[in-house]
């Protein structure tokens, strides 16, 4: 399942360059992973109801375009593929309006269990409602 989040650049997104700062992108992107993980019945509180929390372990992050202030973005995340614990997200954002790519990342995730610090597998009772992982 894609789920797409739209986010409008403002001006305290940018550097003093005029355009969003590399960091900034980094934000953005997780806002949208959250939206993902809330669309999947995975919410703050669904999670820490569960005991576990998730934590971004690596991250790649390409970017194509810069994006302004006044700027839309459409940015649509997806599950690619998971291991036993691990989860790896994609993202793509895209100029609202084109189809131009502005950045393209790929997130490799665990959830952690809050009381050991050690992965949960994706088999884990807080996971059902996410119906890639079925």
């Amino acid at each position: 399942m894609t789920t797409s989040t739209r986010i409008k650049i403002r001006g305290y997104h940018e550097d003093r360059f005029g355009h969003v700062n590399n960091a900034r992108y980094l934000e953005l992107l997780e806002e949208a992973r959250w939206a993902h993980l809330e669309a999947q019945g995975l919410s703050i509180a669904t999670l820490e109801a569960n005991g576990v929390f998730p934590v971004v372990v690596r991250l790649t992050i390409t970017y194509r375009r810069p994006a302004s202030a006044g700027d839309e973005l459409e940015i649509e995340t997806k599950l690619l593929r998971s291991q036993r614990r691990r989860a790896v997200i994609g993202q793509q954002a895209c100029f609202v309006g084109s189809e131009e790519v502005c950045v393209e990342a790929e997130i490799t995730a665990v959830f952690l269990d809050v009381n050991t610090g050690r992965p949960v597998p994706l088999t884990h009772p807080a996971f059902r409602s996410w119906p890639e992982l079925q």
